[in-house]
């Protein structure tokens, strides 16, 4: 299930992705990903199902991205493109907060993700993606 609407906090745009399976597949990714213009603040909740968000082939990024990940019971994985600069912080009850993305400078960042990642019995994973 995914909806979108203009965001208050950062005055950005917002998406929400929920994994609900068997009822709702969440994510973007592959065609999907490819037509995607990025919004400034996502938020990712998997209960039930898995969430991928792929922002490493969007049509537009920003040059900042905020998520919120919510990995309860299953997992979140967010794929960026080489080259972006991840901060990952957060709470683990069970499961795994994991940066997997090669640390990258400030100067040599084109683009930034902040995740703010909550794992209850799910993994918050962020890599770069494979062509």
């Amino acid at each position: 299930m995914n909806g979108h609407a203009q965001g208050e906090r950062t005055g950005g745009r917002r998406r929400w992705f929920l994994g609900l399976e068997p009822f709702f597949e969440a994510g973007r990714r592959g065609r999907h990903a490819q037509t995607w213009d990025v919004e400034d603040e996502l938020i990712a909740v998997a209960l039930l199902g898995d969430v991928t968000i792929d922002v490493s082939r969007a049509r537009s990024l920003p040059v900042e991205i905020a998520i919120e990940a919510y990995a309860i019971l299953r997992d979140v994985d967010v794929l960026v493109p080489e080259g972006t600069r991840v901060e990952l912080s957060g709470g683990v009850v069970r499961g795994d907060l994991r940066n997997e993305v090669p640390p990258v400078s400030e100067e040599q960042s084109q683009h930034a993700v902040r995740v703010q990642g909550h794992s209850l019995l799910g993994d918050v994973t962020v890599r770069t993606a494979r062509s």
